[in-house]
């Protein structure tokens, strides 16, 4: 599999299971003191530039440099806390997040049991490809390029899925004058 060929890869275990619970309690506690959400999915907390996933957005910028072979510009960092019924309508992102990086940080699915993991999908080549990626795992894309989603989760009343989203551009690509978002650093809002 080439990341430049199929336009995606999924990396297995890419944040150790300790950095996903410190970010995962972080999310839940941030969505009880500073609930925020966004039109994509409306209802669910939702924060763009948080200063610890900033943080893990540069920390994480070598290793998927190797897994996509691409030298990257970090651009923005953004998690969810998807609800019970949430629906990621199918989309492609916006140019400055050219490479995207979707990893899931944490869930507790109150009626499933099993290996069920709520999936993210790609449409390659006109084809719906499903992806479940477990606590640390990556699905690394070209986020400006394949159109993606999730399906409705339809796990139980008080389940939840704890998402982060990495953007990065290439830096010989077109998109570079979206450095940081066009911030004057990482770690702020705009």
């Amino acid at each position: 599999m080439s990341f430049e060929k199929d336009k995606y890869i999924l990396a297995k275990c890419v944040l150790n299971e300790e950095l996903c619970k410190v970010t995962s309690n972080y999310a839940m506690f941030q969505k009880k003191n500073k609930f925020s959400t966004d039109n994509q999915v409306p209802g669910i907390h939702s924060v763009y530039g948080d200063p610890l996933m900033e943080s893990i957005l540069l920390l994480m910028q070598p290793k998927i440099e190797e897994y996509t072979n691409k030298k990257l510009i970090p651009v923005c960092s953004y998690y969810r806390v998807y609800l019970n019924g949430s629906i990621l309508d199918d989309h492609i992102d916006r140019p400055a997040c050219e490479i995207s990086a979707s990893i899931t940080l944490g869930y507790n699915y109150t009626n499933k049991e099993g290996d069920y993991i709520w999936p993210l999908h790609l449409y390659v080549n006109g084809e719906k490809k499903h992806f479940r990626c477990d606590v640390g795992d990556a699905l690394i894309y070209k986020g400006y390029e394949l159109v993606h989603g999730r399906d409705l989760l339809n796990a139980g009343n008080d389940s939840y899925h704890i998402q982060l989203f990495l953007h990065y551009v290439d830096s010989d690509g077109s998109y570079t004058e979206y450095k940081f978002d066009k911030r004057n650093c990482i770690g702020i809002n705009p």
